[in-house]
């Protein structure tokens, strides 16, 4: 996924670990008093974490434009790696500097929130490495029977009370405040985060299209298709291919947003969603009441913007389990152009939309279709597929996409010629 994208990917890292920094960096260099230089070091590592620290509250409000760049698989990657550096430098600020007080108070009870709460999110809300850790993906599936999704996320918020005791602890060194450029930074750097989140808190309160579940039906077990009916003058912009957020706001359980792939091409108000039930919120969707209102946003995702930078070349797109979804979409959008499609999934049962998918096939000489229960033998199927230089789509498992990255990498075909959604965060 990030390999797709190395140059935008560098150039995001530089800015934050780099460029935001900066202002602070220099200011406090030249504003620090004498008989604090000996700490100088540990003091300037606390305040590159502190701003290090706002630039992952601002990616957790998902912004959009740079989801339209990177990827938001991308962007909560950055976020929790950026949040782990900030604590690692927020740790040796800690060690490097002597304080009392409510100084340190504030301080110390910030740090233990963020160290505890890391911890935490590395199970629960980091499935970039939850999908490389199996023992992780254990432990994870074993305490979500315990730990709901909406409480994950509502834990997860503390971080703000963090940042808040660090903006006090910062409020309450003299020394400090008394270097003014420095504190302009700081302080005008808090408020446009702080600004940028609660416009996004209001917009995910009151601003969100609405829609109403009109329909469902079981694709297969533990596995529903629902169709919403949007309000006419809804602000989604979906294309193909793209996922929404979604949530229910009159369900217990259900009031946080989650992303799910479309299945269709947005028209005549209709959205159609295809989710399996893995986890709480997706099992509690099943049982939602026809009418039920949901407040959606998006579309988010980069496979339509690929397919725009290359509108030329075939496509074969691969799909494992539920990554189909967003691969159906691709297929209906683009009937002029060659596809072929490899989907394959663990059990019989778990394969959805496969008579749609066969019919499509047998009415489009431009679309061949591989269907199988079990994983492709990933290296005979790249060496088959003629040419070579198309455009490949992956949406699904995490060893799927790295089993067909690697084959592809190995055949020669280039990261600007593939790119896989990786779709658990």
């Amino acid at each position: 996924m990030l390999k797709r994208f190395p140059k935008l990917l560098s150039l995001v890292w530089m800015i934050v670990l780099f460029i935001l920094p900066l202002p602070l960096v220099l200011t406090l260099a030249a504003g620090l008093p004498g008989q604090f230089t000996s700490g100088g070091l540990a003091i300037q590592a606390g305040s590159i974490a502190y701003v290090w620290f706002l630039v992952a509250i601002y990616l957790a409000t998902r912004p959009h434009w740079l989801d339209r760049l990177i990827g938001l698989p991308s962007v909560y990657m950055v976020h929790g790696c950026l949040s782990i550096f900030a604590i690692i430098l927020a740790f040796l600020h800690k060690m490097g500097t002597h304080s009392g007080g409510m100084v340190r108070t504030t301080g110390d009870i910030a740090l233990i929130l963020f160290i505890g709460l890391m911890m935490y999110s590395l199970v629960f809300m980091a499935g970039w490495l939850t999908d490389k850790v199996p023992a992780l993906a254990h432990l994870k599936h074993w305490l979500e029977q315990t730990f709901k999704h909406e409480f994950s996320v509502w834990l997860h918020r503390l971080n703000l009370i963090a940042v808040v005791l660090v903006f006090i602890h910062v409020q309450l060194i003299g020394y400090i405040t008394a270097i003014h450029p420095y504190m302009w930074w700081f302080d005008g750097y808090t408020a446009v985060v702080a600004l940028a989140y609660v416009y996004a808190k209001l917009r995910d309160t009151w601003w969100l299209s609405r829609g109403k579940l009109t329909s469902k039906r079981e694709l297969a077990p533990n596995f529903f298709e629902f169709t919403f009916s949007l309000k006419s003058r809804h602000q989604l912009t979906v294309k193909p291919g793209d996922y929404v957020f979604i949530s229910f706001p009159d369900y217990a359980g259900l009031r946080e947003l989650h992303p799910f792939s479309v299945v269709n091409a947005v028209h005549d108000n209709q959205l159609v969603l295809a989710i399996r039930g893995d986890g709480d919120f997706t099992r509690s969707v099943q049982n939602l009441p026809l009418n039920a209102e949901a407040h959606l946003t998006g579309g988010f995702g980069l496979f339509n913007t690929m397919i725009a930078k290359h509108p030329t070349k075939p496509l074969v797109l691969v799909a494992g389990g539920s990554g189909v979804v967003p691969m159906l979409a691709l297929v209906q959008a683009y009937p002029q152009l060659p596809i072929t499609l490899y989907y394959s999934a663990h059990r019989p049962t778990d394969l959805i939309y496969v008579p749609q998918l066969k019919a499509l096939a047998a009415q489009r000489s431009t679309l061949t279709v591989h269907i199988q229960t079990g994983r492709f033998d990933v290296t005979k199927a790249v060496s088959s597929i003629t040419p070579i230089s198309a455009l490949y789509l992956l949406s699904g498992p995490a060893r799927m996409g790295q089993a067909w990255q690697h084959a592809l990498t190995q055949a020669g075909v280039s990261h600007e010629n593939m790119y896989y959604e990786q779709f658990s965060w």
